[in-house]
C-alpha cells in the first residue's frame, strides 16, 4: 500500500520522509461463550471513558496503540451478545504480550443451532412489564445469563450432565425456582414467568 505524502489524518499530517511509530497498549481476544471459538456478528470494542474503539487485526485481535500506561473501563457493544465493561489496568500486563480476554454471553436474539439443547423463557412482572437484568441460573449445570430489556431469556447447554434441572431466577429478593426437565438437542419453553 502507498501513501502519497503529505498524507493527512484527523490526527496527524506525515510528510515524506517521516516515520510514524505506535506502540501496543492492550490487545482484547473476545470469546463465544456458547461456542468457545471467535464470535460472530460485528461487535465493537472500546475505552468507555473517551469513547476510542478498537481496530481489529487479521489475527481477530482488537488493538488499542499509545494508551498511557494506568486503567481503562474496557467494554464492548453487540447485538448478539450481552454488552460488558471491566476496568484493565495496562500497567499490570506483560509489556510483550499485553493481552485481555472477554467472554461473550449470548443474547436471546442469537442464531442458536437448530439442535442447540436450550431453555427459554420471558419474565414479566405480575403487570405484564419486562424484567429486565435479572439473574437467571441453572442450578446443577452452574450456568448463568441475565433476561435482556424484554425481560427474555436463554440459557444454552453443551453438555447435559442432569436432564433435571433447577432454574433460579432473581433480581433483588428472594429467588424464583422453577424444576425443568431437559432434553439434549431440543429447547424447552418455560413460557411467560410472572416475578414478583
Amino acid at each position: 500500500m502507498a501513501f502519497i505524502r503529505p498524507y493527512v489524518t484527523e490526527k496527524f499530517t506525515s510528510y515524506k520522509g517521516d516515520a510514524v511509530t505506535t506502540r501496543l497498549s492492550l490487545a482484547v481476544w473476545l470469546k463465544d461463550d456458547y461456542t468457545k471459538k471467535e464470535p460472530i456478528g460485528r461487535i465493537k470494542v472500546l475505552v468507555k471513558k473517551g469513547d476510542i474503539e478498537a481496530v481489529k487485526n487479521l489475527s481477530g485481535y482488537y488493538i488499542f496503540t499509545d494508551l498511557a500506561p494506568g486503567e481503562y473501563p474496557i467494554g464492548y457493544e453487540s447485538d448478539l451478545y450481552f454488552s460488558d465493561e471491566t476496568p484493565v489496568n495496562t500497567s499490570l500486563l506483560d509489556p510483550k504480550s499485553p493481552v485481555f480476554e472477554f467472554i461473550l454471553k449470548p443474547r436471546p436474539s442469537y442464531p442458536f443451532p437448530a439442535h442447540a439443547t436450550l431453555i427459554r423463557g420471558l419474565i414479566l412482572k405480575p403487570n405484564k412489564e419486562p424484567v429486565a437484568k435479572a439473574d437467571v441460573k441453572a442450578v446443577e449445570a452452574n450456568i448463568e445469563t441475565e433476561s435482556d430489556d424484554n425481560g427474555e431469556f436463554v440459557l444454552y447447554f453443551n453438555d447435559i450432565k442432569n436432564k433435571k434441572i433447577t432454574i433460579e431466577i432473581k433480581k433483588g429478593g428472594a429467588p424464583t425456582t422453577i424444576k425443568v426437565n431437559l432434553e439434549e438437542g431440543k429447547t424447552k419453553s418455560l413460557g411467560r414467568i410472572i416475578f414478583s
